[in-house]
């Protein structure tokens, strides 16, 4: 297992501007905002079959999750039989997915969502080595890229988890970059888009132009914290170490804290529901993936508030792409601060935590997230308005707990003024080929952009005033406008 060091909080007020800067990265046209959906191993672990997936892509529609965002859903590993077929391809396993896997990939997408699949840079993947040590086969896509990537495409596979295994422990170290380099050539080559999500333990600085998303640390566990003798981190370490990877992140391109614990109940040491309510914060302010990890088939209300929390869940997918960063710490009290529209805009999301063992009260100051004067302040977890502060706003906060508030001054004031009336700027419609938005006001100047749900732009237009048409095909997409820098998104079936 890699070790690595706890980052820990100091007392700090740093120059908000300075730290959203982007580097360099891949840019394939995909997911342009943080993937967001559902992957397999948090709850199943490796005991996944053809009813258990069918009976997931359901509950993902029935329970509002993919009209919120949740559009991937992803079989982590063991969906793979035991050996290749005679043409060398890879095969799912024929007992527990019998109907193969293009049949599932195509009941997936009957859906409205996306099929997503695991492999490894490796000769064999993280259970095969654990458990079949005997098999002679490759499950492992080490040499065969190519194929595979191919093999995948013909499924109609649209994200590709590709982890870090091998015959021993771990794939070799010398030629990481190069293992992910050539499946992520062998992906763009496939003939079909591919989302590339990077799982090899911890960050490498080659991993932005590689991946379109990479995990920054080894596995979550459904743990608050480290403890003892676990072999990985709790919720609040990753936290600490993903955060200040914070200059890579931009639209396409994503630091991966890993996959949701939300709604884990029950288990050995398992988060309260208040410290599941702050890793669905922390995960969204740091811009994160949100790939949920819970079986969505049976959901208390609580798990079922944090996930389908739209306010919240618009601050993650903020099509800026800036990842937030803790900006204040003071004896474990923290104030992280994620701009949205643009990181010089006068809208931010503001998280307070709570790191520590009992409630209190947590002060933003406005000039540190780069706002003066007076402000609105809205709360998006109690859904409701605070009213207008001048200089900072305060609250308590439980023990463990995170609030999320939207803050904002001059003309982004009227955004939250939109929210509590929860009337848009604009309103999308479809009817008879058509998506037609509508400004709320007539003479505004407003702009509109539709994305494919894979983050593809498909059209756009500028300096309009009235309402607008677009000639577009059956599917779902995510409609952008934009009036006086003040971004707003929807996502439009239009089946």
């Amino acid at each position: 297992m890699i070790k690595t060091k706890l980052f820990t909080g100091i007392t700090m007020s740093l120059l908000v501007m300075s730290q959203f800067t982007n580097v360099a990265a891949l840019d394939n046209g995909l997911v342009k905002t943080p993937p967001m959906g559902w992957n397999s191993w948090n709850c199943f672990g490796p005991n996944i079959d053809e009813t258990k997936i069918k009976g997931v892509a359901d509950a993902m529609v029935s329970s509002g999750l993919r009209d919120a965002g949740y559009i991937y859903l992803n079989l982590d590993d063991n969906w793979m039989a035991k050996s290749r077929d005679a043409n060398g391809n890879l095969q799912g396993d024929p007992t527990r997915f019998p109907k193969g896997m293009k049949e599932l990939g195509d009941y997936i997408h009957s859906k409205g969502l996306k099929f997503g699949i695991y492999g490894d840079r490796g000769t064999v993947t993280c259970y095969f080595r654990d458990n079949f040590k005997e098999l002679k086969t490759q499950s492992g896509s080490a040499g065969k890229e190519i194929q595979d990537a191919k093999t995948f495409a013909s499924w109609g596979v649209d994200y590709l988890k590709y982890d870090n295994c091998e015959v021993g422990y771990a794939a070799p170290a010398a030629t990481m970059q190069k293992d992910y380099t050539t499946m992520r050539d062998a992906l763009a080559n496939s003939g079909r888009n591919i989302v590339f999500s990077i799982c090899a333990w911890e960050f490498k600085d080659w991993m932005p132009e590689v991946g379109n998303l990479w995990r920054t640390t080894t596995d979550i566990l459904n743990h608050w914290k480290k403890e003892g003798s676990d072999w990985s981190w709790g919720i609040l370490d990753i936290v600490d170490l993903n955060e200040k990877y914070a200059p890579h992140a931009k639209p396409g391109a994503w630091n991966d804290p890993d996959m949701l614990q939300v709604g884990n109940f029950g288990g050995n040491r398992a988060p309260t529901e208040t410290e599941y309510r702050s890793h669905m914060s922390l995960w969204c302010i740091m811009a994160a993936p949100i790939i949920m990890g819970n079986d969505i088939r049976n959901m208390n209300q609580a798990t079922k508030d944090i996930l389908l929390n739209k306010e919240v869940i618009a601050v993650d997918q903020d099509s800026a792409g800036i990842q937030g960063r803790k900006i204040k710490s003071t004896n474990g009290l923290d104030v992280w601060c994620k701009p949205l529209g643009n990181k010089d805009g006068n809208v931010k999301a503001v998280a307070l935590f709570n790191r520590n063992t009992s409630a209190a009260t947590i002060t933003v100051n406005f000039s540190d997230i780069g706002l003066s004067g007076t402000a609105a302040v809205r709360d998006l977890w109690a859904k409701e308005d605070k009213g207008n502060f001048t200089g900072s706003y305060s609250m308590s906060v439980p023990s463990h707990g995170c609030a999320m508030l939207k803050i904002a001054t001059g003309t982004g004031v009227r955004e939250m003024r939109r929210a509590v009336s929860n009337k848009p700027y604009c309103n999308p419609s479809f009817s008879n080929g058509k998506l037609t938005i509508t400004p709320s006001i007539d003479n505004q100047l407003f702009s509109v952009a539709l994305y494919s749900v894979d983050g593809k732009l498909v059209k756009k237009a500028n300096s309009l005033k009235s309402a607008t048409s677009f000639s577009i095909g059956s599917g779902m997409y995510y409609v952008e406008t934009k009036i006086n820098g003040i971004s707003e998104k929807s996502m439009i079936t239009t089946y």
